[in-house]
């Protein structure tokens, strides 16, 4: 893994179906970090292989293909969603989450959402300044789901964070 702090040697690309095995360990990996109130991995081949039905990943590798990082997401107009963004821990404060994030919105942008979401467990406090650096706010709360209750160590429950997405101009418009 290149550790120069560059991140023009890494290239953010669709993820397909054949990633999921390394997706799950990146992912796992990345969310170690919630050991302390959850007491299970944070997803497995089961639920990776699933999204790939109804979302895309993207994923950050470098130039010798290794996997530094994903984030998955969905582009449905009026509103773009996404999660599950990891980063491998050797990698982390290269700007690896800022291009996923950034390719997300551009993405979700073009398919014609005005918005973009995406849920933090309430004991990530320390995520809130992260996403809102990147112009996400605080939009409300929802449950920890009734069927995940048993994995939690503490109670918990999702903050859900959105963002407006600026249109991009018309082709041929001056803005």
């Amino acid at each position: 893994m290149n550790e120069t702090g560059d991140v023009s040697d890494v290239s953010i690309e669709e993820a397909a179906l054949c990633d999921a095995v390394a997706l799950v360990r990146l992912i796992n990996l990345a969310y170690r970090v919630e050991d302390f109130f959850k007491t299970v991995d944070r997803t497995n081949l089961d639920e990776v292989r699933a999204c790939f039905e109804r979302e895309q990943f993207l994923v950050a590798r470098d130039s010798e293909g290794e996997l530094l990082g994903c984030i998955r997401f969905s582009a449905a107009p009026p509103e773009g969603h996404f999660g599950m963004l990891a980063v491998h821990p050797d990698a982390q404060g290269r700007g690896i989450a800022r291009r996923l994030i950034e390719s997300v919105e551009a993405r979700c942008c073009q398919a014609g959402c005005r918005s973009l979401t995406l849920e933090v467990a309430s004991p990530r406090t320390e995520l809130l300044p992260l996403y809102q650096r990147f112009g996400f706010r605080v939009a409300g709360t929802r449950p920890w789901p009734d069927h995940a209750l048993h994995e939690l160590k503490q109670p918990a429950h999702f903050i859900v964070m959105s963002k407006s997405l600026t249109q991009p101009p018309a082709e041929g418009t001056h803005g």
